[in-house]
């Protein structure tokens, strides 16, 4: 499943700067099983990850998470090398005057752990984007709804036979949540709602044909999930924000 490792920094973060976690259990929810990350860019050459926690902590204010995509890059502020490098991303985290854009380097042997460098840049003030949790679970339950019924009329629901083992196992992506103790209720259901629909994406982008058998049903499965996932990647900002609120 595709991870928002500045999803969980965020979230993290947040309950750090209300006094709810400790630092390092911000920066061990943040990292997982990666290799320790650093940033670049916040002075001379690389710093660990707990010297952003610091930055942000002497700023004050409160961070936010973004999941800009072409087309859509609503809450995400300038400058454009911050705008732009949070599209590359796909993620990104920001407060206090300080973004944070994450670098992933997968390694092979894929046994050795995943590095992350995150580059600092100094950002303007955010432009509102007003999403509250209700309102994201609105969103994404009408978008669920709304795919499953596209993808039966289009007939083009099922390749989900040929993917049984694989989207059982994207159900279970909301029980692997990465929320501090106390974070909002209705924010762990849309988050955990949210994981689910991602990994059901993932799995659909691996047949990018699903059951369709010519190009007008290949169309109309892509036409399908484009909603949907917009619906999910809201949720997930909605969610993983809503304890910077």
């Amino acid at each position: 499943m595709t991870r928002v490792r500045a999803g969980a920094l965020v979230a993290w973060t947040s309950a750090w700067l209300a006094g709810e976690a400790a630092s390092d259990e911000v920066l061990r929810a943040t990292v997982g099983d990666d290799a320790p990350h650093h940033v670049e860019g916040l002075g001379d050459g690389s710093a660990p990850l707990s010297e952003a926690l610091i930055t942000w902590r002497r700023t004050g204010g409160t961070v936010r998470l973004v999941l800009p995509v072409a087309g859509d890059v609503r809450g995400l502020p300038g400058p454009a090398e911050f705008r732009s490098g949070a599209l590359d991303a796909g993620e990104a985290a920001y407060g206090g005057g300080l973004g944070l854009v994450p670098d992933v380097m997968e390694r092979h042997p894929s046994s050795a752990p995943t590095a992350v460098t995150w580059h600092a840049f100094q950002v303007d003030p955010p432009p509102p984007d007003p999403l509250s949790v209700p309102d994201a679970q609105h969103e994404l339950t009408e978008a669920i709804r709304d795919a499953a019924s596209a993808l039966a009329a289009a007939e083009v629901a099922r390749w989900i036979d040929d993917v049984t083992d694989a989207l059982a196992d994207a159900r279970r992506a909301g029980e692997r949540l990465n929320l501090p103790p106390g974070f909002p209720s209705p924010a762990v259901r849309l988050v955990a709602q949210a994981e689910r629909m991602q990994a059901v994406l993932d799995v659909a982008a691996l047949d990018p044909t699903g059951g369709a058998i010519d190009r007008t049903g290949i169309a109309a499965r892509t036409d399908a999930l484009r909603p949907l996932a917009t619906a999910v990647r809201r949720a997930r900002l909605a969610g993983y924000n809503a304890a910077s609120e």
